[in-house]
């Protein structure tokens, strides 16, 4: 063992030297009665396979130190985890230092705790470092729709493809008995895509507060720019935005294109359609604010029949608003509902799910 430093009662060990140690009380020899000053104070005892430096503090100087392990003065190591003492002696008195050194074992290079996998499947690919041993890993929780081997340092997690909203397993990694990770495997469906939500839908709804719940036949078509879609089957054709990241749509109160031989403005407006209102009273408000929008997220209960509750803005929950309302606006006046060819001129607590 190669001493670099010995004074007020510091053993140093340098140059790839590993070190460590265990505190010992200040005692009294019980045979002669006299006290017993060797102590350690502190010490570096735990090192990992590429070795290390460590320093033994004593509590004071005049001591002498022998390794009991050779590897203790040579660093690094390629075998098992090991462990060595060293011996410390003055006079009559001896402690004694245990130093432990990890061996050398398989690890991932900057494992996560979560991967997500998009819903056509694909592979993660993790880095492996050190002596890996293909019969030793092994990753438990893997679920049927996942697989994995090993590729020249790589550990390769196939996910296939999915029909389903989301699925997750909760995974453990065993590289070696040294080496045991977890971590989580996550595949969403994603966006319906725009394409996909064209199409005939059926719209729930209830005309009034309280009243019987109805159905009707709709349909959402491409808008001119291919990034919304037109609502048809009520009083009046309605723009709709698509948020295809979220699978979201939205209404939002406005005036609508004249009908052919009407002189009124068309009004699509947020209702609150005779619910009680927050102070407890029924109200028949209408506002075609921008902020006073509907909007409803795909519920992920069925992919080939999705389904999208509406719901108001916080505006309109602040106002008591449940639904849409068709009506004509003239003299700055309210003048009548408006109904088209179809009859529906009011959607309350409403609702759109595709055939």
């Amino acid at each position: 063992m190669k001493i670099i430093h010995r004074s007020l009662g510091v053993l140093l060990l340098a140059s790839l030297t590993l070190l460590g140690g265990v505190s010992s009380c200040r005692k009294d020899d019980p045979t002669t009665k006299t006290e017993r000053t060797l102590r350690v104070l502190s010490s570096d005892h735990n090192f990992t396979a590429a070795g290390g430096t460590g320093t033994i503090t004593l509590a004071e100087g005049g001591f002498t130190a022998k390794s009991e392990a050779s590897w203790i003065t040579l660093g690094s190591t390629d075998g098992a985890t090991r462990t060595g003492l060293i011996i410390l002696t003055r006079g009559s008195e001896t402690q004694q230092v245990a130093i432990s050194q990890l061996g050398a074992y398989s690890y991932v290079s900057d494992l996560k705790s979560a991967y997500t996998i998009e819903r056509k499947g694909g592979t993660i690919e993790l880095t492996l470092v050190g002596d890996i041993r293909p019969s030793e890993v092994k990753i438990e929780g893997l679920p049927e729709w996942a697989s994995f081997k090993i590729e020249d340092k790589k550990l390769l997690i196939t996910v296939e493809s999915t029909n389903v909203f989301q699925r997750e397993a909760s995974l453990t990694l065993k590289l070696s008995d040294l080496y045991t990770k977890r971590f989580r495997l996550i595949q969403s469906y994603g966006p319906l895509g725009y394409n996909a939500m064209l199409g005939d839908y059926t719209l729930t709804y209830i005309a009034a507060y309280q009243g019987e719940k109805k159905t009707a036949d709709v349909k959402l078509i491409a808008d001119q720019a291919k990034k919304g879609f037109i609502l048809q089957g009520l009083a009046a054709d309605i723009p709709v935005a698509f948020e295809e990241k979220t699978n979201t749509l939205t209404i939002k109160p406005q005036e609508l294109t004249k009908p052919q031989g009407v002189t009124a403005s068309l009004i699509l407006a947020s209702y609150a359609g005779w619910f009680p209102g927050p102070n407890g009273k029924a109200t028949g408000d209408l506002t075609w604010a921008a902020d006073y929008t509907y909007s409803a997220t795909w519920d992920a209960v069925s992919i080939e029949h999705p389904a999208f509750p509406f719901a108001p803005s916080e505006a309109g929950k602040t106002r008591g608003h449940h639904g849409l309302h068709f009506f004509l606006f003239e003299g700055g006046s309210y003048k009548s509902a408006y109904s088209g060819a179809t009859g529906i001129h009011t959607i309350l607590e409403f609702s759109l799910t595709k055939k």
